[in-house]
């Protein structure tokens, strides 16, 4: 096998890991907010540092180590 084949595989495997684990990522601020009664912004706002709460962070937190169990099942 060629270099630059084994470099493209490597970047397919690469790209298509990428979009799985972005599928995951989907709506997960919309999630967090409907499962807290908050909006969504809000949620996004808390992730980003602009507002405080721990109930967020920690279902942020939370979402996301699932999630990322999630995307090493896939690979």
């Amino acid at each position: 096998m060629t270099k630059n084949r084994k470099k493209r595989q490597r970047t397919k495997v690469t790209e298509e890991s990428l979009l799985r684990v972005h599928r995951l990522h989907s709506g997960i601020y919309a999630r967090i907010a409907e499962k807290l009664g908050v909006d969504p912004s809000y949620v996004s706002r808390v992730a980003k540092g602009e507002r405080q709460s721990q109930e967020v962070k920690s279902a942020l937190l939370s979402e996301l180590a699932t999630i990322g169990k999630g995307a090493l099942a896939m690979e």
